[in-house]
């Protein structure tokens, strides 16, 4: 797939470059640059969200829009499909597309570099099965103690992901807010608390018997201990996402979660 649009881009006229470490095949070594980021007007991510969560951390620093083609399971960040690649060629390479700017949250743990992240900053337990006591404060207002195995805060993007597992809201990525949402709750009034977006978010380890996980879009980013903080805010940045067709995130929504068109029934034995 990255051969094919690689070759139609430059058959229309754009530079196509590719980092080095990303032109394994042979095919595409003549793509190989090592100034490929910093030249790039739009990168190009091919896969899915787990491919454009890791692409965003290049497209945040320098700022440059990311436009991607599904070849994942769900796709919601993605903007195209593998078959209309060809289509919108002409679009991608005069630029005619319009930029879409998703809020970006920054999370913080004493004596480490802020986190940035795209979907969510979650709180978890480890290999145990016990319960973490969190307190959770907005700004320096307490919200609720929680024991639960676990605690996220989202930005509107993230809420179709592991917060919408975890029963929270789907919020259009327009709204801008954070989502904190407790993961599994050992209470039957931990509800999901929609957070304005000028506020700080303060999730304190109250217990827990073993380090509780931070994890930071998929990826785990420190270990946190009794006692210890996590603050969240949202962040000065920007993630930039390039949209050529005419879909709209319902559209997405309707398509991606409510048509069952990625899931495959179970046959029975019998059959």
């Amino acid at each position: 797939m990255a051969k094919t649009t690689a070759a139609t881009l430059k058959a229309m006229g754009a530079s196509v470059l590719l980092p080095p470490e990303l032109a394994l095949d042979a095919s595409l070594q003549k793509y190989a640059d090592k100034d490929a980021f910093e030249l790039a007007d739009l990168l190009l991510v091919i896969g899915g969200d787990g491919a454009m969560l890791k692409a965003s951390h290049e497209a945040r620093v320098r700022q440059v829009p990311l436009l991607g083609i599904n070849t994942g399971h769900l796709g919601f960040l993605t903007e195209l499909e593998i078959d209309e690649i060809e289509q919108f060629a002409k679009c991608i390479v005069e630029g005619s597309y319009k930029i879409e700017e998703r809020l970006l949250l920054e999370a913080k743990v004493a004596g480490k570099e802020p986190f940035i992240c795209l979907n969510d900053a979650v709180l978890s337990r480890g290999a145990a099965a016990r319960l973490i006591y969190f307190d959770v404060f907005v700004d320096e207002n307490l919200v609720g103690q929680y024991p639960a195995d676990g605690l996220l805060v989202a930005t509107p993007t993230g809420s179709t992901a592991y917060s919408l597992s975890a029963g929270g809201p789907i919020v259009d990525p327009d709204v801008s807010c954070l989502l904190l949402t407790p993961i599994c709750p050992h209470m039957l009034s931990a509800r999901p608390v929609v957070v304005g977006v000028h506020h700080k978010v303060r999730i304190s380890v109250r217990h827990s018997d073993e380090d509780v996980l931070l994890t930071v879009d998929g990826v785990l980013g420190a270990s946190l201990h009794t006692g210890e903080d996590l603050i969240i805010s949202a962040s000065p940045d920007k993630l930039k996402l390039a949209r050529i067709t005419k879909r709209t995130f319902y559209d997405v929504l309707r398509d991606r979660l409510q048509s069952g068109r990625d899931y495959t029934p179970v046959k029975s034995n019998k059959e």
